[in-house]
């Protein structure tokens, strides 16, 4: 092979010319391309079998065997960790941008009640509903698998969600459990079956009440379902002082009266939210970030927020 170079190049050095039938033969490029893997052929330009090892074998070559080198040099590779302990459940992959799903399905997995109610759904159900069947299997990997982190892209696939676009954690929690009401509401198992809104679905209502009779609106016996509560956190420092506001007491005076049905006319009024049922699991969603109407931009609150180890909602 050596000696056909050399001829090439002594036959461009004797003639002074380069020609484009000179180039074909010095570099090979006349040779065919290669649709098959061959060993032999590895001297083609136009064989790329050796960039990568066949998807059947074994063999490395080329440029895969320096990239090998290159691979090394990173360290170990961590797709092969060992969890720290076979008490510990195991990580999520980070895809890119989904962090607020990752973090979603680690919390769902933390809860046990919730995480048995997904393990009773029926076979048959599972092989109806992919979403149903991907949890699953996803919650059985974190579970039983003695790798450090499980792969959540089958999951994340299913639900279509582009792993280079951010979401918000709240909204896609709401999606999720709304969605998983709705496939798991074939199921048989009654602990399936209802294990979303069992465990994580309150109600409140909105109150209206006439200061000069005394007696509520109509619209204040609507009842109405959340999955979480939606705090302010602009200007207030602890978790209590967010409920405090979100359950404050509004007054309703001048301008802003409300017509009193059975005062028939426009009175002085309060208005207030009230918590007619708490779920098992209570979420909190902290309005992090505020419209700002000038710059139509949302700003992020970046102020100190405490957390009590402890809350008393029957206070």
């Amino acid at each position: 092979m050596e000696e056909y170079f050399m001829f090439c190049l002594r036959t461009i050095h004797s003639t002074g010319q380069v020609t484009e039938d000179s180039v074909s033969k010095l570099y090979m490029i006349w040779k065919p391309i290669y649709q098959g893997c061959r060993v032999n052929a590895k001297d083609n330009p136009n064989c790329f079998c050796g960039l990568v090892p066949p998807p059947n074998g074994s063999r490395k070559s080329g440029l895969w065997q320096r990239m090998s080198e290159i691979v090394l040099s990173f360290g170990p590779d961590p797709s092969k960790d060992l969890g720290i302990s076979t008490d510990s459940p195991a990580g999520l992959t980070n895809l890119g941008a989904t962090c607020y799903a990752n973090s979603i399905l680690q919390c769902l997995y933390m809860n046990k009640p919730f995480r048995e109610g997904i393990f009773s759904v029926e076979l048959e159900v599972l092989k109806e509903q992919p979403v149903l069947y991907q949890l699953a299997r996803l919650f059985a990997q974190l579970h039983a698998s003695k790798m450090a982190f499980v792969d959540s892209a089958p999951f994340i696939k299913t639900l279509e969600l582009d792993n280079g676009v951010q979401q918000d954690s709240h909204e896609f929690l709401t999606l999720l459990f709304s969605l998983l009401e709705r496939c798991l509401s074939s199921s048989k198992v009654s602990k399936a079956r209802t294990i979303v809104q069992g465990l994580f679905r309150g109600s409140v209502s909105h109150v209206t009440t006439c200061t000069k009779c005394g007696k509520d609106s109509d619209a204040s016996s609507k009842i109405e379902d959340f999955y979480g509560l939606e705090l302010n956190v602009k200007g207030l420092k602890s978790l209590c002082e967010s409920l405090d506001d979100y359950l404050s007491v509004e007054e309703l005076r001048g301008d802003n009266q409300y017509y009193c049905e059975s005062c028939t006319t426009q009175v002085d009024a309060t208005r207030s939210i009230k918590l007619r049922s708490l779920p098992a699991v209570l979420n909190f969603q902290l309005k992090r970030c505020v419209f700002l109407p000038k710059t139509t931009m949302k700003k992020k609150i970046t102020s100190a927020f405490c957390f009590p180890g402890e809350l008393d909602m029957g206070v």
